[in-house]
């Protein structure tokens, strides 16, 4: 892809709004250079990154990646031979392995993790013995801690004493009688690294001292006495030694960090890769994006399809509209009035198809398909140069002569306007030739057009189709989305009319119009007024076999109400003519055997009349089979079998029983259900089997446990853990009350190992 190409298509822009994204200063950088990939493999591995940070992301919230400070300098200079690093490099240093611990801490807590967040836990190394040893060295002010060594923390009390001791001296001078009247204020200042008090300018006639400084009025002298010029001496050479202690700690400390150079490299690297997903997965979740599938069948089908820059434009106002392109359609023209429209969706096709190749998801719904591109031009905009003296129709054909030069094959190319800034009829032929030729090279094209010929071209040509900026004819207003299979009209006489211009220039543009220009025109607006009767007439036809469909699923519910009457009533009537049988049985019993025998006919007609009797049928029924348990009327899968019993055991839902053979039917495997309307449930997965409640209210603690376990029971989940301490006992008894009786749950118990932990089994 060119760099214009990605200038056209905002695809440059995309990348400056997924910038904003990264939380690390380090990864902008890899934004920068993100590009469509030329391998399936590639796309494919990128996709499924971005969907394992998405799956943290969902549960566990956003990744702790802000506070990661940018190192690259401080690793540089630690290459460097005899580089000595900084305090305030050093607090950089530690605070990013305390950012690498950090995150990999929060990714080994994710629940399911996928293989990149695994591959980034052990890619990370937080390296504890150097951050210890840092934190041990430097303190959060970025200043070395008088522990770092014996050496210097012998050298800072020396210090302090003889600090203290000379600050001691000057205030018991400053006290005498005769000091007094010299001086200008009562404090102890440092001058060039030696202490001195203020003295008026005759302070000479009562002792002698240096003066290291003077005020801006030079009323006052900062003044050395000869008292504290051995003290101040001595505490100079400890300075002295202080600094080339900490030296040596520094440079000891860097040569520690030199040997972990590598592995920070590593962490550097780990955080990155990661950040950029992170900034990647973000803006799938921000703009609502999708996974595409990416293929080589040719196929594009993009349904929901939306511009990121104009969902920002219109905040959250945009129209989808839906991107199709079956595979043995290589050329769509793209066709209806000014500001209707054409060039955004030219312009959304080609965005989309680039970020699918990047392996980024895109603005869309559903499961979108995108094919794999070799390479995506685009041709947008007024391409005329002044300095080279061309027209825009000449810069735009030499453009095309380059560009149909460097074509293979497999090429998606996108042209707006298409023959626009000539003469129609040539400019129509053109527009046509370029088609074709690029056609019959292998490449797939998508134009915009104003032209009624090449309208006429998309009808004509097999492997072209028309799609339409739909328009409203009454408002005069664009609709913002694509008609598939007509051409829309440029409708710029009526756009005319509908501001008003004065009717005298509307009758005769008409006149310039042209009879087949207009013919042509009113034969588009036929089409397009036919094709949306018959869309009518289709979703009327669908609303009256939805509705025939309800009343037909009304009527066999009725149906089988009214068996179901009929049979108990049969059910009742036999039994009470099975208890006077009886009595008929008994009273027969005394007389002749004759009479016994008519007494047992006419029970069995009475059976044969109102007993509803199933032939038992044994099938030929195996592991794996999907069978209909004739006594409940409901259908499951056999999982398990036992030829002794001759009995199946039938996984029905959530149930898993033992049913004999004979009650079981074989079925036919069930089709997989795509009802729009079906009831699906989400719930929040449960990250792992136990929830620890300690430090919670009882209110508060009981609630959490609730949802909790309506988690666990939607997720199938055979048990759970609540650990709640001991403590008080409060919080344990309150839990195990609250649980003790209820319906989903199987068994309640101590742990053995653990008395403040309640393990559950869910029925």
């Amino acid at each position: 892809m060119t760099n214009k190409t990605l200038q056209y298509l905002d695809y440059l822009k995309l990348l400056d709004i997924l910038k904003r994204y990264a939380l690390t200063p380090f990864t902008e950088e890899s934004i920068t250079n993100l590009r469509p990939l030329h391998t399936l493999e590639a796309i494919k591995e990128r996709q499924n990154r971005i969907e394992a940070v998405l799956d943290v992301i969902r549960w566990e919230g956003r990744f702790p990646l802000s506070d990661v400070p940018d190192i690259r300098s401080i690793l540089k200079r630690v290459a460097v031979r005899n580089a000595v690093l900084e305090e305030k490099e050093f607090l950089s240093l530690g605070s990013f392995l305390k950012a690498c611990e950090d995150i990999a801490n929060f990714l080994k807590r994710a629940y399911n993790k996928k293989p990149f967040i695994e591959e980034i836990i052990h890619r990370i190394n937080p390296l504890v013995a150097a951050y210890r040893r840092i934190a041990k060295t430097i303190n959060p002010e970025g200043f070395i801690e008088d522990t770092a060594s014996y050496d210097l923390s012998r050298t800072r009390a020396d210090l302090f004493a003889l600090r203290d001791r000379t600050r001691k001296r000057l205030e018991r001078l400053m006290e005498k009688e005769t000091v007094r009247p010299i001086l200008q204020d009562v404090y102890i200042s440092l001058r060039n690294g030696r202490y001195v008090i203020p003295l008026k300018p005759n302070f000479n006639e009562v002792f002698q001292g240096i003066v290291h400084d003077y005020s801006h009025s030079l009323k006052t002298s900062f003044v050395e006495p000869i008292e504290v010029v051995e003290l101040n001496n001595s505490i100079n050479i400890l300075e002295k030694e202080e600094k080339e202690e900490e030296k040596r700690i520094l440079n000891d400390l860097t040569g520690f960090v030199r040997g972990s150079a590598v592995e920070l490299e590593m962490d550097l690297q780990a955080v990155e890769d990661l950040d950029f997903f992170h900034s990647l997965a973000v803006f799938g979740l921000e703009f609502d994006c999708v996974r595409p599938d990416v293929g080589e069948d040719g196929l594009i089908e993009i349904r929901g399809a939306r511009n990121p820059f104009i969902s920002l434009s219109k905040k959250g106002g945009t129209i989808p509209i839906d991107i199709v392109m079956e595979t043995e359609k290589r050329a769509m023209i793209i066709s209806g009035p000014n500001a209707g429209g054409k060039t955004a969706a030219l312009k959304t096709i080609g965005l989309l198809c680039l970020m699918a190749q990047s392996g980024i998801y895109i603005p869309a719904a559903e499961r979108p398909k995108v094919p794999m591109f070799a390479n995506v031009f685009a041709i947008i905009g007024d391409e005329q140069d002044i300095t080279m003296e061309l027209s825009s129709f000449t810069a735009h054909m030499n453009i095309i002569k380059d560009l149909y030069g460097i074509v293979r094959g497999d090429e998606l190319i996108l042209i707006d306007e298409i023959g626009g800034n000539t003469e129609p009829q040539e400019a129509s032929a053109l527009s046509m030739g370029i088609i074709d030729t690029f056609v019959e090279k292998g490449c797939r094209v998508v134009v915009t057009t104003h032209l009624n010929l090449i309208k006429a071209y998309g009808y004509a040509k097999p492997f072209a189709i028309n799609v339409a900026t739909a328009f409203d004819s009454e408002t005069m207003k664009p609709l913002y989305r694509l008609v598939y299979g007509t051409a829309g009209y440029s409708n710029a006489i009526n756009v005319a009319k509908n501001i008003q211009v004065q009717k005298e220039i509307i009758d005769r543009s008409y006149e310039y119009l042209g009879k087949q220009e207009y013919m042509l025109n009113d034969l588009i607006s036929t089409l397009e007024l036919g094709k949306r009767r018959v869309e009518d007439e289709q979703q009327e036809l669908k609303r009256l076999r939805e509705e025939l469909q309800a009343r037909l699923d009304a009527v066999k519910e009725k149906r089988d109400e009214y068996f179901k009457k009929v049979e108990e009533k049969c059910d009742a009537k036999l039994a009470e003519l099975e208890r006077e049988l009886e009595d008929v049985r008994r009273e027969l019993a005394k007389k002749e055997r004759s009479a016994v025998t008519k007494g047992k006919e006419k029970v069995r007609y009475l059976r044969q009349r109102f007993v509803k009797t199933e032939p038992k049928i044994e099938e030929d029924i195996r592991v794996g089979d999907y069978v209909k348990v004739r006594s409940l009327g409901v259908t499951g899968h056999v999982v398990a079998g036992d030829k002794e019993t001759k009995s199946f055991e039938v996984v029905m839902g959530n149930v898993r029983t033992k049913v004999d053979a004979a009650l079981l039917q074989k079925i036919p495997k069930p089709k997989e259900s795509r009802n729009a309307n079906a009831v699906r449930v989400n719930a929040e997965r449960v990250p792992a089997p136990e929830i620890n409640v300690i430090g919670l209210r009882v209110e508060e603690a009981l609630t959490e446990v609730d949802r909790f376990l309506d988690r666990a029971i939607v997720q199938g989940i055979p048990q759970v853990k609540i650990v709640h301490g001991i403590g008080t006992g409060r919080l344990m008894n309150a839990v195990r009350d609250h649980l003790s009786g209820a319906g989903y749950i199987k068994n309640l118990r101590r742990d053995e190992t653990n008395s403040g932990v309640t393990i559950i089994d869910l029925s």
